[in-house]
């Protein structure tokens, strides 16, 4: 097996595992202590969802959105709300899925959202991803990405308006115990980056322009919108 296949196969285990905790972090599903643990250690969370959907907008009728590394569904599920006509989540994770699916099932966003479960870009080919998108989102994604050139590249065809994504940033002391952490809960690897790569990485997959917002309180992390 290749390190590219046995980094798919970790990563799908490891938010398998995680599909329930991921999804209990949106919504005030936690309780008052976990909450304000969130807002403190995790407060990029919460920012990457509000840095995509202030770009977004209130109004997405009519519109298409990807969302890569879907997780349980919770971006979909706002698009979804904000009108968008169509919404695809992909998420190389069974149980992202599956939480995914029962949850557009119960908010009766089903109509509108579908959900896939493949890696990014897929083994073989998915009619959902031979298709165009206005907006593509992939949040949280990046960390697990060995190849983030290739990643963009083969984002780039599906998306006509807008891209987000985030990208953890080289800080001197979280990037290296991060990585420490996870190799010893034998974890995915995990990948850091600057703003320079970021900025060469989308311009290399044929992104016209990249607006980087850089948050400095998660021992660092990129916000990115990328436009072709």
């Amino acid at each position: 097996m290749s390190h590219a296949s046995d980094q798919r196969a970790v990563v799908r285990q490891f938010f398998s595992d995680f599909a329930e905790t991921w999804d209990s972090l949106y919504g005030g599903k936690r309780n008052a202590f976990w909450r304000a643990f969130d807002s403190l250690f995790r407060r990029d969370v919460y920012q990457r969802y509000q840095f995509t959907f202030e770009r977004l907008g209130p109004d997405l009728r009519g519109k298409s959105v990807l969302d890569i590394g879907c997780g349980s569904g919770t971006y979909c599920f706002e698009a979804a709300r904000r009108g968008a006509a169509r919404v695809v989540g992909v998420d190389v994770a069974d149980d992202m899925i599956a939480h995914a699916r029962s949850g557009s099932q119960a908010l009766g966003l089903q109509a509108a959202c579908e959900f896939i479960r493949s890696p990014f870009p897929p083994e073989t080919p998915l009619p959902a991803l031979q298709r165009t998108y206005d907006y593509g989102i992939a949040m949280g994604v990046m960390d697990y990405v060995a190849d983030a050139t290739g990643f963009l590249r083969s984002a780039r065809p599906l998306i006509t308006e807008a891209l987000f994504l985030s990208f953890p940033g080289r800080h001197w002391l979280r990037a290296p115990l991060r990585r420490y952490r996870y190799r010893l809960l034998r974890r995915p690897d995990v990948y850091t980056y600057d703003e320079a790569t970021i900025r060469q990485g989308c311009e290399g997959a044929g992104f016209g322009s990249a607006d980087i917002l850089r948050l400095d309180h998660s021992g660092i992390c990129y916000l990115v919108s990328a436009r072709p």
